[in-house]
Formats: structure tokens, sequence, C-alpha cells
């Protein structure tokens, strides 16, 4: 089963997702730049996080759909394959991906664009379910869907890409519970669970940098040039 955009966009407006929201804005908090200037773009379902006052785009993904943001008449949302972007090379100073790495057809693909889109030393920040948290185990969350990460494979898949993390986070240690009972028992478990049980973690986070290296000429060897020449047959 796949999710679309009508499913986020139908859990933003639960009581349910009110703890994530807050959890998931206190992590960008920490990971992001705190540079308002830079350009930056969501990828995935970034419309509950970005600011249109800033110089910040949304790319969704072409098999989970689009929706217009902040509005159709100033729209700067829009559709995409993975491995197809429009935009320029270092186009942007920060990438975000939320509700997005775990719904990729192709991670890698996704990461490249990443790559390409980036400036140098620009920033990538990935947030995503974590494997071993109880979130992924509910489909009444956008996080029961998809494929989660431990903080060591994301940290993993985005060294393969060549980005090189620089800072980790976790969150989000309540329960996928929206009663009162629920509620109660997420903030005893949230006070215990932040310190006893981190890798529990419903999301894990990274911030990561596109460092590029300095390219060495190589140099030229000599070497013996061999020509093969039919053998001559006498007649």
């Amino acid at each position: 089963m796949n999710i679309d955009i009508i499913d986020l966009k139908e859990f933003y407006r639960s009581s349910l997702a009110n703890k994530v929201h807050m959890v998931l804005k206190k992590m960008l908090t920490r990971l992001r730049s705190s540079n308002s200037s830079y350009k930056t773009l969501f990828v995935g379902f970034g419309a509950p996080y970005a600011n249109q006052k800033n110089h910040e785009f949304l790319l969704m993904q072409a098999h989970v759909g689009v929706l217009a943001w902040p509005d159709k008449p100033n729209n700067r949302a829009l559709l995409a394959y993975e491995n197809e972007w429009a935009f320029a090379d270092h186009t942007f100073d920060e990438i975000i991906i939320v509700h997005g790495l775990e719904y990729a057809q192709h991670a890698g693909n996704m990461l490249e664009e990443c790559y390409r889109c980036l400036r140098p030393e620009g920033r990538l920040v990935v947030i995503v379910p974590n494997r071993r948290g109880i979130w992924v185990r509910s489909d009444k969350t956008p996080f029961g869907f998809g494929q989660p990460y431990t903080l060591t494979q994301l940290s993993q898949v985005l060294k393969k890409c060549e980005f090189i993390p620089i800072d980790a986070v976790r969150g989000l240690y309540t329960s996928p519970s929206s009663t009162w009972w629920g509620n109660l028992c997420s903030w005893i478990f949230e006070c215990i669970a932040s310190r006893a049980l981190q890798k529990f973690s419903g999301l894990v986070g990274v911030a990561a940098i596109k460092r590029v290296y300095a390219g060495i000429p190589a140099k030229k060897v000599a070497r013996d040039q061999r020509v093969a020449i039919p053998e001559v047959t006498a007649i």
C-alpha cells in the first residue's frame, strides 16, 4: 500500500498530527541553518514546515502527488521525478527532506539530485521514521509506510552519496495515540525514553554537508605501444 499527497494532507488535519508537528519543528530547528536568506528546497511534504516569507520552495515526488503552496496564485511547489529535477546545478544553499526519503522508489537517485542542486558546502537535512520506533508499526500515520531507517543506516546512505554528516538528532518518543489515556502514557514515556531508550525514538534526523574535493591531475605514464601485425604465411 502506497501513501499519497491526500493522505499526508489529511494526517496534518488530525489531532494526532499536533505532537508530530511540534517534534519535527524542534528537530528542524536543531539541524537546519539559521540563515533566513538561504535559498531552501523542501523535498517530500514540507508544506507544514516551510516559510513563505523566506526563499523557500517545495518539490514533491511524482508518485506521491503535489498541492499548491502557499496558494495557487503564488505557487512555489512543483512535481518531479526523483532523478529529474528542473533546477540548474548549485541552485540551493539548503535542501530539507521531510516525508520524502522513506517514500523514494530509488533513494540514491533522490540524493544524487540533492548533491547536484546543492552549492558546494551546502547543507542537506533528512528526517525519516526510525526502524526501531513504535510509529513505523502503525498505519494511522505517514510513518507506517515506506522504508524506515536507523540513525546508522541513514548516515551510511548519505556518506555513500558523498555527503558528510555533521549533526544528528532523535525525537518523537510518544505513542501514536490521540486518546487522553494515550496522551498521558505518552507524556510519561517521553520523560523516560528520551533519556533511557534513545534508540527507540519515532524519528531520526541527520544534517550533512556537500563536500567537494579538489581534483589532482593524474600523471601520465609512458607506455610502450604495442601494435598487432598479422602473421605473413608463405604460399
